[in-house]
C-alpha cells in the first residue's frame, strides 16, 4: 500500500516529504548512529592496546580511483602495520562489469608488489566475510554502496573505520547529504578531508557535527607534487605531437542531483578533431570508469557503438585509450579537457592548461572549492571552443598560468601544515595507539 502512495504522488510533494524526513526521522536516525559508533569505537580501541601489530585492511573496488597509495606505502614500511588491500565486487552493472572489474583490479595491485586478496574464493564458490581475515582496521576510498553489504555496512558498523576522500571536492549536490551526511559519514571512525571548506561542510550539515574530521590534503596531489616529468611513461607516442587528455564523466543524463557530462554532446567533434589535428596532436582518451556501462545502457547509443567509439582510440596511430592508473599521463601531458569534478582539482596542479566543457548551470553543481578551479581554467560552449582551445595548446599559448597558481597557494595556505597528507593520515592514526 506505501508503494503504491508513493507511486501516485505529485512529484514536487515527494520532493517536499523527502525534505522534511531527511531534516527530522534521518537525522534523528543518524545522530543515534554516530553516538552509538562513538562508544564502539572506544571499546574498539581498548581492545586493541597493547597490540604489537594492526591489521589494516583496504576496500578496493577500482583501479583508477586508488588514490590512497602514499599512505599505503608508509603502513607497508612500519612494522606495526600490516596492510592488505581487498579487491570488491563493483555490482551496480550487471556480473559481466563486475568479474571484469575485480579480475583488473587484482591484477593492477598483484604487478605492484602488494599484498592484496579478491573477495571472492573461487575454489568455494563463495564471498569471504571479513570476520575471516580479521582486520583492526578497514580503510575506505569511496563513500558510496557500491559493492557488497559485506564490504559496506558489515565494515563501517563493525570496525574502526578510515574513509579517505577519493576525489577532490569539486562538485555538491543533493544539499550535500550524500557527500557529508551519508549513514556511512556517521558510522566511520575517522574522516580526512582536502579543504577546509569540508571541515565546515562535515559540521554543517554532518550529524557528527564535524567530530574526527581531520584537514590533510590530498594523496593525489602529493604524488602529483612528487612526480618527475620522464621520457614517456604512460603515453606511447614518442614523437613531439602535443599530448591531450580526453577525460568525460559518466553524468550523461539530466540529472537534477548531478549533471556535469557532455560526451553525447561533443563525442563526435572530439573524433573529427582528432583526426584532424593527427599530425599536431597525440590524445589520450581518459572516460570515468562507469561511463561505458551507463553508454550500453543509453538508448542512442548501446553496447555496439559504444564499443566501436572506445575502439578509435584505442586504435587509431594518433591516440590511446587510458582506463588506469593516471598519475604519469598527467605529468607528461600538455593539456586536459573535461566535464569531470574530482580532475579539474587534481590536474590543476600539474600547472598547465585545462579546457572544462561547460553544461546549462554546471555552476550549480560545483563546491567553493570547485568554482575557484572552474575560473582558473579554459571554458567551452561550443564545439568551436574546444577547436580554439586545441590550436592554443599546439600553439603554446597559455595566458591563465597566474590563476592555476593562485589557486595552488590559496589550497596550500589553507591546509596551513608542511607535512605531506600521507604522512598526516599515518600519524593520526598510529598515534590512537602510542598510548
Amino acid at each position: 500500500m506505501l508503494q503504491v502512495f508513493k507511486r501516485i504522488l505529485p512529484k514536487p510533494v515527494k520532493k517536499v516529504l523527502i525534505a522534511v524526513k531527511q531534516k527530522t526521522y534521518d537525522q534523528w536516525q543518524k545522530k543515534r548512529l554516530f553516538k552509538r559508533m562513538q562508544v564502539k569505537h572506544a571499546e574498539l580501541l581498548q581492545q586493541l592496546k597493547g597490540k604489537k601489530k594492526i591489521k589494516v585492511v583496504f576496500l578496493a573496488i577500482h583501479k583508477s580511483v586508488w588514490k590512497v597509495d602514499p599512505v599505503f606505502k608508509k603502513m607497508l614500511e612500519d612494522p606495526f602495520f600490516e596492510p592488505t588491500i581487498l579487491i570488491c565486487p563493483y555490482t551496480n552493472y550487471g556480473d559481466e562489469r563486475m568479474w571484469q572489474d575485480m579480475e583488473e583490479a587484482y591484477e593492477y595491485f598483484e604487478e605492484k608488489g602488494y599484498p592484496v586478496l579478491s573477495s571472492y574464493n573461487k575454489e568455494q564458490e563463495r564471498w569471504l566475510t571479513l570476520d575471516e581475515i580479521k582486520p583492526d582496521i578497514v580503510f575506505f576510498t569511496n563513500p558510496h554502496g557500491l559493492t557488497r553489504k559485506e564490504y559496506y555496512e558489515d565494515a563501517y558498523l563493525n570496525y574502526l573505520s578510515c574513509y579517505c576522500g577519493y576525489g577532490m571536492p569539486i562538485s555538491k549536490y543533493s544539499n550535500y547529504q550524500g557527500q557529508f551526511n551519508q549513514y556511512f559519514h556517521n558510522a566511520v571512525w575517522k574522516i580526512f578531508v582536502q579543504t577546509q571548506e569540508m571541515v565546515v561542510n562535515y559540521e554543517k550539515y554532518s550529524s557528527r557535527n564535524g567530530l574526527n574530521i581531520h584537514l590533510v590534503g590530498d594523496n593525489i596531489v602529493e604524488q602529483l607534487n612528487k612526480k618527475n616529468l620522464v621520457a614517456q611513461s604512460q603515453w606511447k607516442d614518442n614523437s613531439q605531437r602535443k599530448k591531450i587528455i580526453y577525460a568525460p564523466h559518466h553524468t550523461i543524463m539530466d540529472n537534477e542531483q548531478l549533471s556535469l557530462g557532455t560526451f553525447i554532446e561533443h563525442s563526435e567533434h572530439f573524433r573529427i578533431l582528432a583526426s584532424q589535428n593527427k599530425e599536431q596532436v597525440y590524445w589520450s582518451f581518459k572516460p570515468h570508469p562507469i561511463l561505458k556501462s551507463k553508454l550500453y545502457l543509453h538508448p542512442k547509443w548501446g553496447k555496439e557503438r559504444t564499443d566501436v567509439y572506445y575502439k578509435f582510440w584505442e586504435d587509431s596511430e594518433f591516440s590511446q585509450l587510458d582506463e588506469g592508473e593516471y598519475l604519469d599521463l598527467f605529468i607528461n601531458s600538455d593539456a586536459l579537457i573535461l566535464d569531470s569534478s574530482s580532475f579539474l582539482g587534481e590536474y590543476l596542479f600539474t600547472q598547465k592548461p585545462m579546457l572544462y566543457l561547460m553544461k546549462n548551470n554546471v555552476e550549480n553543481f560545483m563546491s567553493q572549492f570547485g568554482l575557484l578551479c572552474l575560473k582558473a581554467c579554459y571554458q567551452a560552449n561550443l564545439s568551436s571552443d574546444i577547436s580554439e582551445f586545441v590550436n592554443r595548446i599546439i600553439q603554446a599559448n597559455d595566458p591563465s598560468v597566474e590563476k592555476r597558481k593562485n589557486v595552488i597557494r590559496i589550497f596550500k595556505e589553507n591546509i596551513g601544515r608542511e607535512e605531506s597528507t600521507s604522512t598526516l593520515i599515518f600519524e593520526l592514526i598510529k598515534s590512537e595507539f602510542d598510548n
